[in-house]
C-alpha cells in the first residue's frame, strides 16, 4: 500500500496548521504573564518610592516642628537674657523695648523662614509624587494579546489544503483553471 503524495502533504499541513495554532495560543498566554509580571513589578516599585516619598514628608514635618520649638525655645530665652541684662543695668524705657521688638521681629522671620522652607520642601515631595504617578501609568503595558481565532486558523489551514490538492492536479484540472471556466461560462460578469 501505498501514500498518495498529495495526502501527505496535505496530512503534513494540517499537523503543521494545528501545530502552528497551539503555539500561538502558548505564545499569546506567555506574553499575557510576562506583561502581567512586568506591570505588577512597575506597581511593586511605585509603591516602594511611594513609601520613601511619605517617609521623607514624615521627616519633613517632624525637623519642622522641632525646629519651630527651637526656634520659640531660642526667642523666649534671648528675650529672657535681655530683660535680665537690661535689668542689671538698670536701663529703662525705650531702648529696651526697641530691643524686644527686634528679637519678636527676629523671631518671627525666623519662623516666617521656615515656614517657607518647609512649604517648599512638601512641594517637592508632592511633585515627586505626581512624577512616580506619571512615570508608573506611562510605564505600564496596556498591549493587547489576542488568542489566536480558531475560524482564521481553520481558514488558513483550508487555504493550505486547497493549494496542496491544486498542486497534485494536472494543468487544466486545477481549482484556478476551473474557476477561470466556469467564470466563463457564466454569464454574471457580462450583465
Amino acid at each position: 500500500m501505498t501514500i498518495n503524495p498529495m495526502y501527505a502533504q496535505m496530512g503534513l499541513s494540517v499537523g503543521q496548521g494545528i501545530t502552528s495554532f497551539v503555539n500561538q495560543g502558548i505564545a499569546t498566554s506567555l506574553a499575557r504573564n510576562l506583561q502581567k509580571y512586568r506591570n505588577r513589578m512597575l506597581e511593586i516599585t511605585a509603591a516602594m518610592s511611594r513609601g520613601t516619598i511619605t517617609r521623607n514628608e514624615i521627616a519633613t514635618e517632624d525637623a519642622t516642628r522641632r525646629l519651630s520649638w527651637d526656634l520659640q525655645k531660642k526667642a523666649a530665652q534671648d528675650q529672657a537674657a535681655a530683660t535680665v541684662s537690661a535689668a542689671a543695668a538698670g536701663v529703662q524705657g525705650g531702648s529696651v523695648d526697641a530691643t524686644m521688638r527686634g528679637l519678636r521681629q527676629s523671631a518671627l522671620n525666623a519662623q516666617a523662614a521656615r515656614k517657607a522652607r518647609y512649604k517648599g520642601e512638601m512641594q517637592q515631595h508632592a511633585q515627586e509624587r505626581v512624577n512616580l504617578n506619571v512615570g508608573t501609568i506611562m510605564g505600564e503595558s496596556i498591549q493587547v494579546h489576542e488568542r489566536p481565532s480558531l475560524l482564521s486558523a481553520a481558514v488558513g489551514l483550508g487555504s493550505n489544503l486547497l493549494d496542496d490538492y491544486d498542486r497534485n492536479q494536472p494543468v487544466g484540472d486545477k481549482l484556478g483553471d476551473q474557476m477561470k471556466t466556469w467564470w466563463e461560462t457564466t454569464n454574471f460578469h457580462n450583465s
